[in-house]
Order: C-alpha cells, then structure tokens, then sequence
C-alpha cells in the first residue's frame, strides 16, 4: 500500500483555502503534514520512506503518481528545503526502523519553471 503525504494536497482542503493565495497556507499545511508523517511513521507497516526533493514545478508529483503510485511505502510528496529538515526526517524513519530514500527531480529545462512562476 502507498500512503503519500503532500501539504499541496493539505492546503486544499483547508477551510478558505485559495489557489490563487496558496502561499498563505503553506506554513499550516506543512505542519499538517509533518504531523501526518510522524503518525505514519507509528501506524504504517510500510517500511520503506521516500522523501521527495526538488523545487517548485519540477515536477515531483508527476513523478510521484507516474512512477511511485503503487510502491509499498510511504512518500512524502514536498520540495525538502533543507538540510536540517531532511536529517530531521530521515532520523525519524531511522528510529522508526524505516528505511529512507531520497529522489530529486529536476525540470528538464529550469526555463518550465522560471515561465510557469
């Protein structure tokens, strides 16, 4: 079984939540999500966790739904800004007994994401 945890898909279900003033959700939905994965990391049998990098538009969920959707594992499905918020997770599923993976996805041209924001 796949669990994916994408604070893109938390924001949207926010109450007020605005496409168009995503940013402003952000902070809350991270929180949401990181809470989700540390309740997953308890729950799940899954053992395998795949932390997704990569900026905005480089099309990380696309990769995620066309090439991760049936994995057995829990993903969580954001850009991992830093360093110290990476180590953070992967010490997390370590302690849990997880085993961790990291996938970066880069535009193929950095151009996609520079005209799409």
């Amino acid at each position: 079984m796949t669990l994916i945890i994408s604070a893109d898909e938390i924001k949207k279900t926010m109450p007020g939540y605005d496409a168009s003033k995503s940013e402003s959700f952000h902070s809350e939905s991270a929180k949401l999500a990181d809470k989700q994965y540390a309740a997953a990391l308890k729950e799940r049998s899954e053992q395998a966790i795949i932390l997704m990098a990569g900026g905005a538009a480089s099309g990380k969920t696309e990769y995620v739904s066309e090439y991760l959707k049936s994995a057995p594992a829990i993903i969580v499905d954001g850009t991992l800004p830093t360093l110290r918020g990476a180590k953070i997770k992967i010490e997390k599923a370590h302690k849990a007994g997880k085993k961790v993976e990291v996938h970066l996805v880069l535009p193929a041209s950095f151009l996609v994401a520079f005209v799409t924001f």
